[in-house]
């Protein structure tokens, strides 16, 4: 049986990446699979010692699975990559981020990390897909796993209580969601704002709602991935308003739990969230758009319902036991 080495920026509970890493530690553990993390984050000087310390760690392993994304999240596989080689073993790289295309864009030297000793590049979604391809890079779309663990609810009246669950970064435009569901509580006083993360952005959104005098808002700050189902119980409807992103894990978390989904149209997700199908899409930035979709939801229960159901189905393509077969094919070298 091969030895999994995993290797990225790795913080426990926090999601992304990081989730997905001990995700798939987890599973391949129960599998049988000898599998370990090696955590690449750290700060810019301390990462020379990642070498030697990579170098002595890896030479008990197999394969190399690394995760990676754009900017600094590609450290890890420059990493992997240069060790990999070194100590001949077999390389996987795992690209995650949403920003690839400027990224590559930008810094087109470091498609050679895909191109020398790495065995197989795969990516979450058909979005990152079609932008490898457009600068050579084969790759085998991969999707992110999302655990059985979050039961499904079954919604009988859809109430107007939303819920967003990103990272208070300007990346993930929470300010369109607060201007939306100020407009929303004109319509619909009773209705409710959960938010889920923290981050920079935070200060500036509290004096956003302050300012516009926006009441039932309430900031959560950041909560641990185990703690996230009693939040998703309680609500009804899930926000996701980024600028850019690939394949948000918590889309297919609220697909699980069965919250309506509504979210913007940007990078991979589209190709998770079928507009008016499984969920509601809108323009990015196009808050008063967000709003509206946000009074249909409550107002249309009939179609609400339908998408929830249809959502959930989808959800169902992102489970271990559906993806776990490509992934040993992958690691016995027969994709």
């Amino acid at each position: 049986m091969k030895k999994i080495l995993l290797i990225g920026n790795y913080k426990a509970g926090v999601g992304g990446i990081s989730g997905q890493m001990e995700i798939l530690h987890k599973h391949l553990t129960e599998y049988g699979i000898e599998c370990r993390i090696f955590n690449t984050s750290c700060n810019v000087i301390k990462r020379i010692f990642l070498f030697p310390k990579l170098i002595f760690t890896g030479r008990h392993y197999d394969i190399f699975h690394v995760h990676g994304c754009s900017y600094w999240g590609f450290f890890p596989i420059v990493l992997a990559s240069i060790i990999s080689k070194i100590l001949r073993k077999r390389l996987i790289i795992t690209y995650h981020g949403g920003d690839a295309q400027r990224f590559f864009g930008r810094f087109k030297f470091l498609i050679r990390y895909f191109d020398s000793h790495c065995e197989q590049v795969t990516v979450p979604s058909g979005f990152l897909k079609e932008i490898f391809a457009s600068f050579g890079i084969s790759c085998k779309i991969l999707p992110n796993i999302i655990e059985n663990s979050l039961p499904f609810k079954e919604r009988n009246i859809i109430y107007p209580n939303y819920i967003s669950m990103r990272s208070l970064y300007p990346l993930y435009n929470i300010s369109c969601i607060i201007r939306a569901f100020g407009i929303v509580q004109k319509s619909i006083p009773e209705a409710k704002l959960t938010i889920l993360g923290d981050g920079p952005e935070r200060e500036n959104l509290e004096r956003l709602v302050s300012s516009q005098n926006i009441p039932n808002i309430m900031f959560v700050g950041r909560v641990n991935n185990k703690d996230i189902y009693p939040y998703l119980e309680r609500n009804d409807i899930f926000l996701s308003s980024p600028i850019i992103d690939n394949m948000p894990v918590s889309i297919i978390e609220a697909f699980s739990a069965g919250l309506l989904v509504i979210s913007s149209n940007v990078g991979g997700i589209p190709y998770v969230v079928e507009n008016r199908k499984t969920g509601y899409l809108f323009n990015s930035k196009d808050y008063i758009s967000l709003a509206k979709l946000m009074i249909e939801a409550v107002e249309n229960q009939e179609l609400t319902r339908n998408m929830i159901r249809a959502a959930l189905v989808e959800a169902h393509r992102y489970r271990w036991e559906y993806i776990k077969n490509d992934l040993l094919k992958i690691y016995d070298g027969k994709y």
